[in-house]
């Protein structure tokens, strides 16, 4: 699905459940977002106060959040707003970076670093705890499919492939 095609999900039990490698696969990838998330709430006050000085520091995970947002919100909430969300998030920020530099005079302010510190938070726990979720159950493609479901059901065919010769 290409982030301005409409949602069309794949019908329950369309799907193969996962096996042991596509279950460790997704808890990898939980593991790795409720990490970054981690890194995010620990740094919170420093990026929400100096968020240009944190860009270069945040720019993987500001990268894969704007990659894969479209994906979180819109598979995430079962709406298809194709690319609303990222248009209006490319819109805020630097409204919030305009905002903060004619309260204070620079771009590296709070106004714009709170809703840069909000956003990755939200993104990265919504994405983080729906892999862990769907480790834990073994659910088919992913909890919320916001990776390409081709990935993961490529990755569990071919984890029964070497069980099913």
């Amino acid at each position: 699905m290409k982030q301005s095609d409409s949602l069309e999900l794949v019908a329950a039990g369309t799907l193969a459940r996962p096996g042991l490698i596509g279950r460790a696969v997704r808890l990898v990838l939980g593991a790795l977002c409720l990490y970054a998330l981690t890194d995010i709430v620990q740094h919170a006050a420093a990026i929400a106060t100096r968020p240009l000085t944190s860009l270069v520091n945040l720019a993987i995970l500001i990268g894969v959040a704007i990659c894969l947002f479209n994906y979180v919100v819109n598979i995430g909430f079962g709406r298809s707003w194709g690319w609303r969300p990222l248009l209006v998030l490319l819109a805020v920020l630097p409204l919030a970076a305009g905002a903060g530099f004619l309260v204070s005079g620079s771009l590296d302010s709070t106004v714009f670093g709170v809703p840069l510190v909000l956003w990755l938070g939200y993104f990265y726990a919504h994405l983080g705890i729906s892999f862990v979720v769907a480790a834990l159950l073994a659910t088919p493609g992913c909890e919320m499919r916001s990776i390409p479901v081709a990935l993961i059901v490529k990755i569990d065919d071919w984890e029964r492939r070497l069980r099913h010769p």
